[in-house]
């Protein structure tokens, strides 16, 4: 016959569990994040009143296709990783995006910084109306917030691991993808602006967003802690 004593141990231990919150799984997770940024993006860039054909030259330059490039797969390797970074066992994967994403803007910081060296003429008045720069990277930053939300959100509900790295990832890879968006917009064609306002958007974003993600998702996870007390 059982001890009655241990029942009531088991009936005491069991009182205050809850069910397991699922999570989606990444690639389901990733394709979400990345269609909210698309409708960001897409937003910004109709209220921006964007004229793609005033800026078709700009994208046959093979070098300024490449800092895109990076930039993008900057991109996608941040959300990946702080998205990995969320789920137990996937550590590698979280390491790989990380890799990925600092390879890409390593690219898009080399060739941008390689093209306004070696065009002294088109940089020469580059720096004249720093307000362009900060346009661009304010532009990137907006439209990466809600991503990085949308990663804070899941990363809440699953088990975030190195929550620090975690935000940082998210802000600099909704960000790298912002600045993607924002060249659309831009009506700077010099490489100084492209570097100083594309390519340093997700540094840019990652210092100005870390803290209230990371007070976010800090928050998010207390939630059901505070919600059982009120109930309890």
């Amino acid at each position: 016959m059982s001890d009655p004593r241990s029942l009531e141990l088991i009936r005491e231990l069991a009182r205050d569990l809850e069910p397991v919150r699922p999570i989606a799984p990444l690639r389901r997770a990733l394709a979400g994040v990345v269609l909210v940024w698309a409708a960001a993006a897409a937003a910004a860039l109709g209220a921006a009143s964007v004229q793609p054909q005033l800026f078709a030259g700009l994208y046959a330059a093979p070098g300024v296709a490449a800092v895109l490039a990076g930039l993008a797969v900057a991109g996608l390797g941040g959300l990946v990783a702080s998205l990995a970074l969320a789920v137990p066992g996937r550590e590698d994967l979280a390491q790989g995006g990380l890799a990925i994403g600092t390879a890409g803007l390593a690219v898009a910081a080399g060739v941008g910084t390689l093209l306004f060296a070696t065009s002294p003429t088109a940089a020469a008045s580059s720096w004249a109306s720093g307000s362009d720069h900060l346009a661009c990277l304010v532009f990137a930053t907006a439209v990466g917030v809600l991503p990085a939300a949308g990663v804070v959100v899941f990363a809440a509900r699953a088990a975030a691991a190195r929550p620090l790295v975690l935000v940082l990832a998210a802000a600099a890879g909704a960000a790298a993808l912002g600045a993607v968006a924002a060249k659309v917009s831009c009506v700077r064609a010099d490489y100084a602006h492209l570097v100083v306002g594309h390519v340093l958007a997700p540094v840019f974003a990652a210092l100005a967003l870390a803290l209230p993600l990371l007070f976010a998702l800090r928050r998010l996870q207390r939630w059901p802690e505070r919600r059982h007390r009120s109930t309890g």
